[in-house]
């Protein structure tokens, strides 16, 4: 089964990742700044002070080719192709050999662009969440912006992207109470088109905190959710994958080798880890120095052993759970997923 690029590294690889104390990929923001106001969106959508300028970030993306990274995900923290400089920031990552893919709203992408996106070879993750216009634009809170995005999705296809030898092209969809009862629509739309589907169960930060009560799905209702799209990869392409949150078919081991630079120059071992401390900024510290020397760092690639909870005898010994929710809500990084329904109402034992 075809995983996202920085998902889709090999135990062996991520072995030697953490032997050698080295990155096999990383997450780059450039700015916060976004045009859509996502109603679940982590970062906010605002630019946030002392952001990187250029230079910051063509020397990061340096550093981490240095400590082994080979892929980046170009998440931009805001809207990655807003960004002035993004080609500048695509050109430096190709001379320095790296596979990469670029999420994206959608909004920015003409006919021109996806041609110049699939000319660099760039991978994309289309963020759609539903295909009923009225739910899209509710859960990016601008009016109209389904229609671009629907638009996008259209001329990326057009261009080359979904076909066998293309650039690899996913889309994102967070699982939410608004578009619950289409995600399997579009999982099956995914599977159809050679589109990588990419479904996550929200995380209560920033924007999603705040709007928990209308967009909070309940264990029980992600759990058949996930259930009902493993078993159409069982049946229509024979495809199998661990009954496991937060992502559906698709393994999150981040955590043992990538890291997560913020547009401020923090750096946090995922998105989710909201950890700020001086030694974790790109400002005052090296990339490897922070591999190196930082404790969450060292315990975040050691998690299986530092695990709490139910999650640390979990019968599924590959998986550590999403650390990003069990950060944003119990506080601890190691503590149990709340998101998870293993070993409770009676789901142990399903696969």
């Amino acid at each position: 089964m075809k995983r996202i690029s920085g998902l889709n590294f090999s135990d062996q690889e991520i072995q030697t990742a953490i032997q050698e104390n080295k990155l096999l990929s990383f997450d780059l923001e450039f700015t916060r700044a976004c045009n859509l106001n996502c109603l679940y969106c982590y970062a906010g959508g605002k630019k946030i002070e002392n952001e990187m300028c250029l230079n910051e970030i063509l020397s990061v993306i340096e550093q981490a080719v240095a400590s082994g990274a080979r892929q980046v995900v170009n998440i931009g923290g805001g809207e990655p192709l807003a960004y002035k400089y993004y080609w500048k920031i695509l050109q430096k990552e190709r001379d320095l050999g790296l596979k990469s893919i670029t999420f994206t709203n959608g909004t920015w992408i003409t006919q021109a662009i996806a041609q110049q996106l699939f000319d660099y070879n760039e991978g994309i993750a289309l963020k759609l969440n539903s295909f009923n216009p009225d739910i899209q634009d509710f859960l990016t809170g601008q009016k109209g912006s389904s229609a671009r995005i629907q638009d996008a999705l259209q001329h990326l296809i057009k261009v080359g992207y979904g076909k066998t030898d293309a650039p690899e092209l996913a889309i994102e969809t967070i699982v939410c109470n608004p578009n619950y009862h289409e995600i399997e629509t579009i999982y099956r739309f995914c599977r159809e088109n050679n589109i990588i589907p990419y479904i996550e169960i929200m995380t209560l930060q920033g924007n999603a905190r705040k709007n928990a009560q209308v967009l909070e799905t309940s264990i029980a209702q992600n759990y058949q959710l996930f259930k009902k799209l493993l078993t159409y990869d069982q049946q229509h392409f024979g495809i199998t994958w661990p009954l496991t949150p937060p992502i559906a078919g698709q393994s999150c081991k981040r955590l043992l080798y990538s890291m997560y630079v913020r547009s401020d120059g923090n750096v946090q071992v995922c998105p989710g880890i909201e950890i700020v401390h001086p030694d974790l900024n790109i400002r005052n510290h090296s990339i490897q120095w922070i591999l190196d020397h930082s404790t969450i760092f060292q315990k975040a690639r050691n998690i299986y052993q530092c695990l709490n909870g139910k999650c640390r005898i979990c019968q599924h010994a590959d998986c550590y759970g999403c650390r990003g929710t069990a950060f944003a809500q119990n506080g601890d990084f190691c503590d149990d997923d709340p998101t998870c329904w293993d070993g409770i109402m009676g789901y142990i034992n399903e696969v």
